[in-house]
């Protein structure tokens, strides 16, 4: 429930806003009671300071579980947000556990290991999120899929394996920024209205890496492809680049402008599809229809990041010329 307060000015500097009583009332406050207030830009937080808790302290208990369902747990508790994750077992924790929980603490981003013993590990959050906000990540992230895309068109273009290979290990940063954005994400919502849009991108992205990554395991796996057929990928590729840094640069400048001619891209992208399949037809079919169809979302990802910017754009404002 919202409402409207006048604010009301008291010795000549300080400005005071009165309570709704209802809500001093169910929280059982009284005069001389203490509040948290956050500040967010162009908000105030009001919090019960006796419900605001400073440290989250969680605890996991594990049984009998396999390496990959203990890692997809942990993921999932580093999302919902924690300071110290106690992981604690019955018996003696296996090495191959305590392997696990390692590679974890050094995948994500601010989580390092902080005690542990035979039964025990303990899992700290060492970064302040207000260091490191969700518009940076979010932009180191984009950075990082652009070279991707880019060290792509280079590895086929020069028959580079080892660059290839190089890309899809990075595939992991891409991940790291993702868990860390939706951790920030479900903090702070109510801080950052555009706090939804900063998620929608991240997975975006990350579905673009990973079509990034498809493309250099068909190309260190292919047989023998025409120099036409080749062209034409990197033709495409390149096409698809471009797109995507000219929806990306409006997405963070907030332009308007520009992003329909963007969205309207996709019979464009369907018409560069069809031709590399048509040229498939007289080179290696299975490699470049594989490859046709990654390029292809890889463009497509590009024009919903322009749709999500206009979202974005339109939602924050009041009055619009188009």
């Amino acid at each position: 429930m919202s409402s409207v307060r006048k604010i009301q000015l008291t010795g000549g500097s300080t400005y005071i806003v009165s309570l709704p009583s209802k809500w001093v009332k169910n929280n059982h406050l009284t005069r001389g009671s203490e509040v948290k207030i956050e500040e967010s830009k162009d908000r105030l937080v009001l919090y019960n300071s006796s419900d605001v808790k400073t440290e989250i302290d969680k605890v996991l208990n594990i049984g009998q579980i396999d390496t990959k369902s203990l890692q997809r747990a942990l993921i999932s508790i580093y999302i919902s947000g924690f300071d110290t994750l106690t992981i604690r077992s019955s018996n003696y924790i296996s090495d191959e556990i305590r392997d696990t929980i390692k590679k974890f603490s050094k995948l994500v981003i601010g989580i390092e290991i902080f005690e542990e013993d035979s039964k025990k590990v303990v899992l700290q959050n060492v970064l302040n999120s207000n260091s490191y906000p969700i518009y940076n990540s979010i932009k180191r992230m984009s950075l990082n899929v652009e070279s991707m895309i880019s060290d792509v068109i280079s590895g086929i273009s020069s028959n580079d394996y080892g660059l290839l290979k190089s890309v899809v290990s990075r595939d992991d940063e891409i991940d790291r920024f993702q868990w860390y954005i939706y951790r920030e994400v479900k903090a702070r919502s109510c801080e950052d209205g555009n706090s939804i849009y900063y998620l929608l991108l991240s997975r975006i992205l990350e579905r673009i890496a990973d079509h990034a990554v498809n493309l250099c395991n068909i190309w260190t796996k292919k047989n023998n492809s025409s120099k036409t057929a080749i062209n034409k990928v990197i033709e495409f590729l390149n096409f698809c680049l471009e797109l995507y840094k000219k929806a990306i640069s409006l997405y963070y400048s907030k332009k308007y402008a520009g992003l329909n001619d963007i969205i309207c891209m996709k019979k464009t992208i369907n018409g560069y599809k069809n031709e590399l399949l048509n040229i498939s037809l007289d080179s290696d079919i299975e490699t470049i229809s594989f490859t046709s169809e990654e390029i292809t979302r890889i463009g497509f990802y590009s024009t919903d990041i322009a749709e999500l910017a206009m979202d974005m754009i339109l939602s924050s404002s009041n009055e619009m010329d188009l």
